[in-house]
């Protein structure tokens, strides 16, 4: 008998090689043997068919993506995760959990054992916190194979199946997701506004934040606002994640209408949530967008919490500027910490020096010297030079 590693096993396959070793040590590997710590499978091993990824679109069973589902938190997150009953749907919701807390490794090891379930809900849930999870210059592989699965699951719906209904809304969920937060073209994705009718109300919720922000990003600021507001005033039940990015997205949305004071109170409506749970994420991926916001709002009064942030934008940032360059041909440099970003975006905004410094609660001084620092990374010599490396 011809063995492979896990490796080969997994490339073969077009799984992952955690899920290799998981199905190796349940015995789903038909003649793998263990040799010390590392497996050896097979090279005609079969896989069982309730093991590897169904190749149709099946019928949901289990909650989509639950931690957007749980209203209401009362008592810790945790908690509430335990009392799911259903393990796999416990897991997931762990795994998302996990994410928003910005413990990213935790997340991607829990999120890499169902990127081939047979389960549409946790095979969903896990490929799109995958990608964001491993959104660095280190694992972009990772979030690429991820990401791959989404495509291909666009891919094989059918939309005049109406029966599939539920199953097609939560696919293109999942990829509207994708494509909003990574600013990729819409090109062949049906538009989820169609299909949130077949939603839960915490994934409607959600729905109306990638609304917002597709109006956002069409520059459409008033529009997106309003679809933010509405849906933040119309929602049934207070879910924690949705309103979060509802909250931030309106602050994004003021802060580019110039509605300043109103940009900081959404933000710190959002943080007065996520602060509760230790939820950092939707900061960090917002935290070019929201242009000083969060050093007005929390820097002085929650540092530890500012630091965390700041920190996880560092390295988030790596993968998502190769994203949007790649998609954009941009030129964003990731030599600029997140706090250049900031002020280099407001600076060629046309913000003077002593604006900034009083958005952001910094000295004038410290504001130009951060210009002069932009200037150097960027080898410019002034303001108009800046656009070109910045966010369109």
């Amino acid at each position: 008998m011809t063995f492979e590693t896990v490796s080969q096993a997994a490339a073969r396959l077009n799984v992952t090689a955690r899920a290799v070793q998981k199905w190796a040590k349940e015995g789903k590997i038909e003649g793998a043997q263990k040799v010390g710590r590392d497996w050896m499978i097979p090279v005609e091993a079969k896989i069982s068919k309730k093991t590897s990824m169904a190749t149709g679109i099946q019928k949901l069973t289990g909650v989509p993506f639950p931690m957007f589902q749980i209203p209401d938190i009362l008592g810790e997150a945790i908690e509430e995760i335990n009392k799911i009953e259903d393990e796999d749907e416990r897991n997931i919701a762990l795994g998302e959990y996990y994410y928003f807390k910005g413990e990213l490794q935790k997340a991607s090891e829990i999120a890499e054992l169902y990127l081939n379930s047979p389960n549409l809900c946790w095979r969903m849930s896990a490929a799109l916190f995958y990608t964001f999870a491993n959104l660095n210059a280190e694992h972009m592989q990772k979030a690429k194979f991820s990401s791959d699965i989404l495509r291909r699951e666009l891919e094989r719906i059918d939309l005049n199946d109406k029966a599939s209904a539920k199953e097609n809304a939560l696919i293109i969920f999942s990829t509207v997701c994708l494509k909003t937060q990574l600013q990729i073209p819409f090109d062949n994705t049906p538009p989820i506004e169609e299909h949130i009718k077949y939603m839960g109300d915490g994934m409607k919720a959600i729905s109306c934040y990638l609304s917002a922000y597709k109006a956002y990003l069409a520059k459409d600021y008033s529009r997106s606002l309003g679809i933010a507001q509405t849906a933040i005033s119309c929602a049934s039940m207070n879910f924690p994640i949705a309103m979060i990015y509802l909250k931030i997205m309106c602050a994004i949305d003021c802060v580019n209408l110039m509605q300043t004071e109103k940009a900081i109170e959404y933000i710190k409506k959002a943080w007065e949530i996520a602060k509760l749970y230790e939820l950092y994420m939707p900061f960090v991926e917002h935290y070019n967008l929201l242009q000083g916001l969060l050093e007005n709002a929390i820097k002085a009064t929650y540092p530890q919490a500012y630091d965390k942030i700041i920190s996880l934008a560092r390295i988030y940032n790596t993968g998502w500027y190769e994203v949007y360059n790649r998609r954009n041909n941009g030129v964003i440099s990731s030599e600029l910490t997140p706090t250049e970003f900031t002020i280099a975006m407001l600076y060629s905004r046309n913000w003077r020096a002593k604006e900034i410094a009083a958005h952001m609660h910094m000295s004038d001084r410290t504001v130009t010297n951060y210009i002069q620092v932009i200037y150097e990374k960027l080898n410019i010599n002034g303001r108009k030079d800046l656009e070109k490396y910045l966010l369109k």
